[in-house]
């Protein structure tokens, strides 16, 4: 009787085994997928924001154009925009059912998705364009960091917004200004503004450069001092400080 009921005890380990396995496996496999469209799209947000880098204004469309390959461009009369989500976050069927969940249970998820590599941002640019050359240029990035969401936002024009000037406003400030922000979502935070003229030195058209590490990363950038690192050098050497402060612990980089 023992061996008539060995094969049936070994049929059903084994369908036990491809019940549990298989969805291990399949989990697996996706998480795989999803970090590999998490990398690539850094990658191609890095590449993208080397290049718009370079652009100053009055050089030709076929610069911004050049500069977002890859990028869907949306036309709005004389603007050009793009807009790049995370690779994971651009598979719609894995996160159909988030919308579905509590705010608590969403924020859980997400906050764990985080810390597997999984970390949503989003890169956005618009150039306006005047005769067929660049006339004004932005671009930015919102990113889910280490506990706040962070933001790094740049634009080159002809001059700063009055609006963010106050009547003693120096020099420097009328030729780069550097401004907070707040950001409220599910996962509030902060972010900085860099508004660049073609009067910015050198040094301060650095202040533009946006960390791409903080794309790509399972700890997550902390703070402002993180995802625009040369921006808060310019405002230390100006005796200023990036401005509000959320309720979150002091980043590491702000004490260097």
């Amino acid at each position: 009787m023992g061996i008539l009921r060995l094969p049936h005890r070994w049929r059903l380990r084994k369908a036990i085994a491809v019940v549990v396995l298989l969805p291990l496996l399949a989990g697996f496999l996706l998480y795989v997928v999803l970090l590999s469209a998490e990398y690539l799209s850094a990658r191609q947000a890095s590449r993208m924001l080397d290049k718009l880098d370079t652009i100053r204004l009055g050089d030709p469309a076929e610069r911004f154009e050049d500069a977002v390959q890859g990028c869907e461009i949306k036309r709005q009369h004389a603007e050009f925009s793009c807009e790049l989500v995370a690779g994971a976050f651009r598979f719609h069927p894995p996160w159909a059912l988030m919308g579905k969940l509590s705010l608590q249970h969403s924020y859980d998820l997400g906050r764990f998705l985080d810390r597997t590599g999984l970390r949503a941002w989003r890169l956005y640019t618009t150039a306006s364009i005047t005769e067929g050359h660049i006339s004004k240029l932005t671009a930015g990035i919102l990113v889910e960091g280490r506990y706040e969401t962070l933001g790094g936002n740049w634009q080159l024009a002809p001059g700063v917004p009055t609006e963010y000037l106050w009547p003693g406003s120096g020099g420097d400030e009328r030729r780069t200004l550097i401004r907070w922000f707040h950001i409220t979502s599910l996962l509030s935070g902060e972010g900085l503004t860099v508004d660049a003229t073609p009067g910015s030195t050198a040094h301060e058209l650095r202040a533009r450069s946006i960390n791409r590490q903080c794309l790509f990363t399972f700890r997550g950038c902390d703070g402002l001092c993180e995802v625009l690192p040369d921006a808060v050098h310019v405002l230390r050497e100006r005796g200023m400080g990036p401005g509000g402060r959320t309720n979150v612990p002091r980043a590491a980089c702000d004490d260097k």
